[in-house]
């Protein structure tokens, strides 16, 4: 009979390995513990989409609507620049003095002209203000105000951005609603009850949805 080899002692390389799969197993469990904690954000089509059209804003606020023109926003801008070039007369100093004091009211908002000569529009709502009131929604045609607003505008080259204040989701409800009825794209951005909007750097970019 043949005599036997010396036996292997497999006692090291069992210990080895189970610390190996311990450290696994730990990886494992912490891996699970992050990723159960990390917010997902889905992309909304808000975030999705991306073509050239061109917003046009309306506030919602206290149940009524208020338009805001960028142009009209730049014609008060301009007006009140050729003003305050007279008052000053070239005086660089005397300029930026009453330009630093000067605030616009427009449209049932008060815009900061200081932050206007930079390219940003900041808008302060005036709730002394009045709005449109819609009554009727379903009525509502071109020869409304709402109705005539949109029917200036090319559901093709423009999509309507609603920045709603927590008093007149109703209103939004229904703008946003006639909107689509004329065949527009709608976004809307939450506003609290005194945030100032901001249109230009510094603003988020709106986005259709």
């Amino acid at each position: 009979m043949a005599a036997k080899g010396p036996s292997m002692d497999l006692s090291s390389f069992q210990d080895i390995m189970t610390c190996i799969l311990g450290i696994l197993i730990l990886i494992i469990l912490l891996t699970g513990i992050d990723a159960s904690q990390i917010t997902v954000l889905v992309a909304t089509p808000k975030e999705d989409s991306a073509d050239d059209k061109t917003p046009a804003f309306f506030e919602c606020r206290a149940n009524q609507l208020f338009f805001i023109s960028l142009k009209e926003l730049g014609e008060v801008c301009d007006k009140k620049t050729e003003a305050l070039k007279d008052l000053a007369q070239g005086n660089e100093a005397e300029f930026l003095k009453q330009a630093a004091q000067s605030i616009l009211s427009y449209n049932g908002f008060n815009l900061d002209y200081t932050y206007a000569l930079m390219g940003r529009y900041v808008l302060t709502p005036d709730y002394e203000a009045e709005g449109y009131k819609m009554e009727n929604y379903p009525v509502e045609d071109e020869t409304m105000w709402f109705g005539s607003k949109l029917a200036a505008l090319d559901p093709q080259t423009a999509f309507i951005c609603f920045f709603v204040r927590p008093d007149s989701f109703k209103m939004f409800q229904m703008a946003r609603g006639i909107a689509w009825l004329k065949g527009f794209n709608v976004a809307c951005e939450l506003q609290d009850a005194a945030n100032p909007i901001v249109i230009g750097p510094g603003g988020e970019r709106v986005l259709q949805q």
